[in-house]
């Protein structure tokens, strides 16, 4: 271990105790807020399906005049940043002297904000302009925030205000390129909006357009109390997709760190745990209501008095047994998104994830297998057989849900049902969901973590189950699973595997070991066979084919489907891994298969006469690319005005893609396992071979269905012009 390395842990150690010892404090009698949270209008023009602001009549605010006299009580003389909130700020004629009593009153202010549903566009953006330049003239910080909750109408039957999507960007664009003051959007997503956020989410990477996500929270000050069935109502479908739909915003949209984790504790709170992170109202904010009511926080806390009729300082501590209370019994559910520091229990697991990563890799294998030794093992449950199965689960598409099913099915029959499954997961959120839709009872472990190697040294046999393996990072899964099972004399099992493609020395090397460490090779193509062969092992691998064939045939027989007269299409985005030239040729290739995809669709649906173009989705996770993404900017490029097209936005389960490929008249598929659904389900199909004679050609070849493949070249000179 060099000097730098022992740095590192020093620096970490430190932080830990520091924070550790900020736990004892975190309500704190003594410390005055930073953070002002200024509802300074208790009216809204908005009709917010989520909210009951518009619907109360409009009563007296207090007055500039009467807002510095509050704020000159000493409990507010630390205050460093206002957010001016509603209601709707804008609509007081008055809100440019707030904003000049704001910055006259506090002595140690640094920023100000505002949110803003930018309904009357011309006020609004007057308004705004007005106090930019006061808070330019006073040198302090500016921003705002414009409430955009989706697409067009999704935006507008959410705030229940026609044509406010469109005058919502314009005044966003006016903020961020004639004011240039940072802005962003603040979109809320409740039931009604649910499966719309992904939309609202493509608009803006298109746009390069920047903004901020949170859950409809019940909140004191919005009065809607009695919003239950749109508020934090979501059904399984909903939550999980809301899930996944964070972890796509934390895997490429948002770059703020403390955004992440925000994030991060928003997903725990949808999947039925508690808020991860801390909150800026334990010690660092205060409310301030429209008439002068002082409250704790937003969300939870009710008046504890008035600073028009008492000293705030006064009331903010007498009250503050109230404050313990709220954190007590309300603030781990709180799925608000409120941003704090750090805590304790996050730093600890950012440490604990930094040297997993660095320990669980493919060049530190060796290292991982000593730690092994190390671990405390898993006792077994009814001493029954214990199969360990890992692979690439945790980001698995429809067709490697069907191959763990298949893979599952075939382990209870051997073992008449007296066995335990573990499965490893990279996410295992994402494999608690596909148990689930499996009706399978498994534990679900982590792969990102010592489970990996405690779980290899404890099972009865390790299984590689499904897929390729090729040149991916994530290797390291079955690379140190088998490597561990075997120095504990466990049997190890590839099972259904592909193998490549295989471009770098150091993957190619660590394939060959996977499978020379391998008890039972059990490959899903001939060319997987004979690259197996070319090992020169002394073994021998079988020739089993893709175990999802056979779970996905015992599921189609139980559907009887009557035609619909749809052409339904599978496609994914086209990657530079699956090109066999330079990066620089690349985009030019992609643009004309892209466009060759879609004329082939145009064609063949022109042909067939069907009513509706459908677009199903073999993969819902960013990690290996949402393909309702891909759906979402190919419609958008080259189907725009084509009424017959519908983008299915749902979650895809290998029921539901088993459902409509029987249902429809032509299936175009481009994902390897949709081609393989189109032919065990015996559909109408065309197979686009993105992996340019790869395992797509393979498998049809195998199949004797060549007939059925458009490949790159195909297409490009016969759609590309059309």
């Amino acid at each position: 271990m060099n000097i730098n390395s022992l740095k590192k842990i020093y620096s970490q150690l430190k932080e830990l105790v520091k924070l550790k010892r900020q736990e004892k404090f975190i309500l704190n009698i003594d410390k005055k807020p930073k953070v002002l949270n200024l509802n300074i209008i208790d009216s809204c023009n908005s009709k917010c399906t989520m909210c009951n602001i518009w619907r109360r009549d409009e009563e007296l605010e207090i007055s500039p005049d009467q807002l510095a006299v509050i704020l000159s009580d000493p409990l507010y003389s630390e205050l460093t940043h206002v957010g001016v909130t509603g209601g709707e700020p804008t609509l007081r004629e008055d809100l440019l002297e707030v904003y000049e009593k704001l910055i006259k009153v506090l002595p140690n202010l640094i920023g100000l904000s505002i949110i803003t549903n930018a309904i009357k566009e011309e006020d609004v953006k007057s308004t705004v302009k007005n106090i930019n330049n006061l808070c330019k003239e006073n040198g302090i910080h500016f921003s705002a925030m414009v409430s955009i909750d989706g697409v067009n109408e999704a935006h507008d039957k959410v705030r229940g205000v026609k044509g406010n999507f469109e005058s919502a960007i314009r005044v966003l664009k006016y903020f961020k390129n004639e004011l240039k003051i940072p802005v962003a959007f603040g979109a809320t997503i409740s039931k009604i909006n649910a499966w719309d956020a992904d939309d609202l989410l493509y608009y803006a990477e298109k746009n390069g357009i920047y903004g901020r996500f949170r859950i409809a929270e019940t909140i004191n000050r919005l009065y809607n109390q009695n919003r239950g069935k749109v508020i934090r109502n979501f059904d399984e479908d909903e939550a999980y997709n809301l899930v996944i739909f964070f972890e796509k915003i934390k895997f490429r949209f948002e770059k703020n760190a403390d955004y992440k984790r925000t994030y991060s504790s928003i997903q725990n709170l949808l999947l039925g745990g508690d808020r991860l992170i801390g909150c800026p109202y334990h010690n660092n904010g205060i409310v301030l209501g429209s008439k002068g009511q002082i409250n704790y926080c937003a969300p939870q806390a009710a008046d504890i008095g008035n600073g028009l009729e008492d000293s705030s300082l006064k009331v903010y501590k007498e009250n503050f047994s109230k404050k313990e209370k709220i954190f007590e019994d309300k603030c781990s559910k709180c799925i608000h998104d409120y941003h704090a520091p750090i805590t304790y229990k996050e730093k600890l697991e950012q440490i604990k994830d930094y040297y997993y990563k660095k320990i669980l890799t493919v060049s530190k294998a060796d290292l991982a297998t000593n730690l092994s030794f190390f671990l405390k093992k898993i006792p077994k449950v009814n001493y029954n057989y214990r199969v360990f199965i890992f692979g690439w689960y945790g980001t698995e598409t429809v067709g490697d849900k069907a191959i763990l099913g298949g893979i599952l099915n075939y382990y209870q029959e051997k073992f008449n049902g007296r066995i335990e499954f573990i499965i490893g997961s990279l996410y295992p959120f994402i494999t608690h969901r596909t148990c689930k839709e499996l009706n399978i009872d498994a534990k679900v472990v982590s792969t990102s973590n010592l489970d990996l190697l405690r779980y290899s040294a404890s099972s009865d046999e390790v299984v590689m189950g499904g897929g390729p393996l090729m040149d991916l990072n994530e290797l390291y899964v079955p690379y140190i699973g088998f490597k561990v099972a075997k120095k504990f004399g466990k049997k190890t099992t590839i099972f259904g595997c592909g193998i490549g493609p295989l471009k770098t020395h150091l993957f190619s090397e660590a394939v060959k070991e996977i499978c020379q460490l391998s008890d039972d090779t059990k490959l899903r193509d001939r060319k997987s066979i004979e690259i197996f062969d070319n090992y020169n092992f002394d073994k021998q691998a079988t020739f089993f084919g893709d175990p999802a064939k056979g779970f996905i045939k015992k599921i189609g027989d139980n559907f009887i489907e009557e035609k619909e007269n749809i052409l339904s299409c599978y496609l994914r985005d086209w990657t530079f891994e699956y090109f066999l030239g330079e990066r620089k040729d690349f985009d030019e290739k992609k643009m004309l298969f892209e466009l060759s995809i879609a004329n082939l669709i145009k064609k063949e649906a022109d042909k067939l006469n069907v009513d509706r173009i459908e677009f199903h989705h073999m993969h819902n996770f960013v990690v290996g690319s949402d393909d309702r993404d891909f759906s979402r900017y190919f419609v958008d490029k080259y189907f725009i005005s084509d009424n017959r097209v519908f983008i299915n936005k749902k979650l895809s389960t290998v029921d539901s893609i088993v459902q409509v490929m029987k249902k429809s008249k032509l299936n175009i598929c481009m994902r390897f396992h949709s081609v393989l659904f189109a032919h065990t389900l015996n559909t109408n199909f065309v197979a686009i071979d993105y992996t340019l004679g790869g395992k797509i050609h393979l498998f049809l070849e195998e199949m004797n269905m060549l007939e059925n493949k458009k490949t790159l070249e195909d297409l490009i000179e016969n759609y590309s012009e059309i």
